[in-house]
């Protein structure tokens, strides 16, 4: 099928019609269109599968299996947290449509025009993930492939802080995890320590993905910037604890004599050395100290001592515990409108 064949078509399913406009995205899977719904007027997106000669069968497969997921997280109390599925339409070609809810901006997109974003939005952004994660983990789902171009920001002013979870394209059920061991799940910069060590694959890869996108949220800068999964490895190494049974010390040395870590790495570890400052505002240093402290807890490279997404909710630094202590402060208040703004709807 062109790639370009449905702009300005108009398509049906079997209880309503959209205008197709422009190609707004396109990858190696999959492409994605501008639409109207004729009837409401209202934006929404389709998206459609590409054909990918050996990799077709597999391709088409796991796009089935999005529908499956799209359609059960509708049933989940914590739905508004995922992209929204509106309809599906099979064409005449045989090719499955989704049609999807219109977002906003993707937080990759947001980093790129507006740069670094405070630590009262990060921690916005990264409670509502934990609650879409933990979501997924009730229903026994692995996203796999959380990274900023999979978060969005719901469009308009008064939504500017809500984002939700995109792109199912490689979840999977916890109990199949066997049959993704051969799969490239994950994008590199984002890739669980135990999917680069054969591990056994779980949700805690999700949670991996979360540690290593807040600290680029804060310092604008990925904090394992690898094109490979070697050098991916070589990075873990470098900067965090890897168990001697995994490598050997004498492979430790010889990896950190060679390489340095990433620039994210360094603007990670300046932010954090920035808690001893003793000229800083002390409800500051107790805020980073504990956003920190929870980067750590989900950068655990064995996946058992990992932090769940359900405790990550927990954690001080997304309840603002320690917020106690300074009750009448402008930034205890700041902190508290913005995350009354993204509160879950009653169901």
């Amino acid at each position: 099928m062109d790639k370009d064949a449905l702009r300005d078509k108009t398509i049906r399913s079997k209880s309503a019609e959209y205008s197709v406009h422009n190609l707004i995205g396109a990858g190696r899977f999959s492409r994605v269109y501008r639409a109207t719904d004729t009837a409401t007027g209202n934006a929404v997106v389709i998206k459609v599968l590409n054909s990918v000669n050996m990799e077709e069968h597999l391709r088409c497969s796991l796009y089935m299996q999005e529908l499956s997921l799209l359609n059960r997280l509708k049933s989940s109390p914590v739905r508004e947290r995922y992209v929204d599925l509106r309809d599906v339409i099979q064409l005449n070609t045989g090719v499955i449509c989704f049609v999807m809810e219109m977002l906003g901006a993707t937080l990759h997109a947001v980093m790129c025009n507006v740069g670094t974003l405070p630590l009262s939005v990060c921690r916005l952004i990264v409670r509502q993930i934990a609650q879409g994660l933990a979501g997924l983990k009730v229903m026994g789902i692995v996203h796999a492939d959380l990274k900023p171009d999979n978060i969005m920001f719901c469009p308009g002013t008064v939504n500017n802080h809500r984002v939700k979870i995109i792109d199912f394209g490689w979840a999977f059920y916890a109990k199949d995890a066997h049959t993704m061991y051969n799969q490239k799940i994950q994008a590199i910069p984002y890739r669980a320590s135990e999917v680069c060590f054969r591990g056994n694959l779980g949700h805690g890869l999700d949670l991996w993905s979360l540690g290593c996108i807040m600290p680029e949220i804060i310092t604008g800068a990925k904090l394992f910037d690898a094109t490979k999964e070697e050098q991916l490895v070589k990075l873990f190494i470098r900067t965090l604890d890897v168990p001697d049974f995994l490598i050997s010390i004498t492979e430790k040395q010889k990896v950190r004599e060679e390489i340095k870590p990433s620039v994210g790495w360094i603007r990670f570890q300046d932010f954090k050395m920035g808690t001893y400052d003793r000229l800083r505002d002390p409800q500051k240093t107790k805020d980073i100290a504990w956003f920190v402290d929870l980067v750590y807890k989900m950068l655990k490279v064995m996946p058992y001592d990992r932090i769940t997404a359900a405790d990550a909710l927990s954690h001080p630094f997304l309840t603002m515990l320690h917020f106690i202590d300074y009750p009448h402060t402008a930034m205890t208040r700041r902190n508290m409108e913005i995350m009354k703004k993204c509160a879950l709807q009653e169901i």
